[in-house]
């Protein structure tokens, strides 16, 4: 018998486990994974589902193994805390070449400096996460957590996350109702100077009331679901931005149309018979919303125009609001509208035949004084 062949796998010292552990977070290294490994994931109950797997094999003939393999055998720089499936995964000989020794050293680097960052965080980092799902198309939208995690980094989820689930609401007066409910029941009654992160996959009227109810009261960052890449991740690139048209004409009357054009255009020939003013994107389309800058960018357009036509109408105009946006803009919108200020704003939405657009909400009405 071969020496290699009498050769054992080393003990490793439980001190190295112990320290591997630590700095894995119990957490699969495996680049994508991160899965939890001292919990059944369908039980919930205690259970130790590692593998310690080596990067350079414990021994020379073994995957990625070399003449520093006996050295590096209990070496923790050269140990992987893993799931079962990626430890058979990256020793299997068919995908083994996939896998060599600089990538999974890099895989263990990024893993283990990032729960490092994570776990170093102090209170000031942690946010409080707000879902809200409505049907869209009569399909029920997912709003996965690990998607969430992933967008507010470096910032991690506070343990409770508020849920607005209107997936069974029929009509907008209830939708309105049970917004307005939850927001003073778990948001405006506690006076906490918490930081929210709001992810919306819901329709847009009620996205805007949302807004609208919640105002400038707490602090909010409202997030956009990427179909692309799917993901929420907003791109820190530079991203084009909007632009303000207004009227011919602009001759006085008590209503006026502002259309918002940034998922696509809107066909004026649908609308009542009015003033229109246009807040549009460069470049409108479903892919436009890309950056935080540009929502930052659209409520500052978007508020100096709601003065703007006060100013000039006077304080009596309706506006009607004609939207073609996503929802972080439709957020914008509610949470813009100054309600001692500004006039009345009646939201339209195109009706399901598509050759017209209605009245759905009357999402802010003027305070006479």
């Amino acid at each position: 018998m071969s020496e290699e062949k009498k050769m054992r796998r080393p003990n490793i010292p439980r001190a190295v486990q112990r320290e591997l552990w630590i700095k894995s977070g119990g957490r699969c290294e495996f680049r994508g994974c991160n899965k939890y490994l001292y919990k059944d994931g369908v039980t919930q109950q205690p259970r130790n589902l590692a593998n310690i797997a080596h990067i350079v094999s414990w021994i020379p003939t073994g995957p990625r193994g070399n003449e520093n393999s006996e050295r590096l055998a209990t070496d923790i720089s050269n140990l992987m805390l893993t799931c079962s499936e990626h430890n058979n995964l990256i020793d299997d000989s068919q995908y083994v070449d996939m896998y060599p020794v600089e990538l999974l050293q890099k895989f263990k680097r990024e893993h283990e400096e990032r729960i490092l960052r994570v776990t170093g965080m102090g209170q000031a980092y942690g946010v409080r996460i707000i879902k809200m799902w409505s049907k869209i198309q009569n399909q029920v939208p997912q709003i996965g957590n690990q998607d969430i995690y992933d967008a507010v980094e470096p910032y991690y989820p506070l343990e409770e996350t508020l849920n607005i689930d209107l997936t069974q609401v029929e009509d907008i007066t209830t939708a309105m109702t049970t917004i307005e409910r939850v927001v003073n029941l778990h948001l405006l009654s506690e006076q906490k100077q918490e930081k929210y992160c709001l992810f919306c996959m819901a329709k847009i009227p009620y996205s805007c009331y949302l807004g609208y109810v919640l105002g400038n009261k707490v602090k909010v960052d409202c997030f956009q679901y990427f179909r692309d890449r799917q993901n929420w991740k907003w791109s820190g690139e530079e991203q084009p931005g909007f632009r303000v048209i207004n009227p011919q004409e602009e001759e006085k009357t008590q209503e006026v149309n502002v259309l918002v054009e940034v998922s696509g255009f809107i066909d004026k020939t649908l609308l009542p018979d009015n003033p229109c003013y246009h807040i549009q994107a460069e470049t409108p389309g479903f892919l436009f919303l890309q950056s935080k800058r540009q929502v930052i960018e659209f409520q500052i357009k978007f508020r100096d125009l709601l003065s703007n036509i006060r100013m000039h109408y006077g304080e009596d105009v309706t506006v009607n609001l004609i939207p073609a946006i996503p929802n972080p803009i439709a957020f914008e919108i509610g949470r813009t509208i100054m309600k001692n200020i500004d006039p009345t704003v009646i939201l339209y939405d195109k009706v399901e035949n598509g050759i017209e657009y209605k009245p759905v909400m009357t999402l802010h009405k003027r305070v006479r004084q």
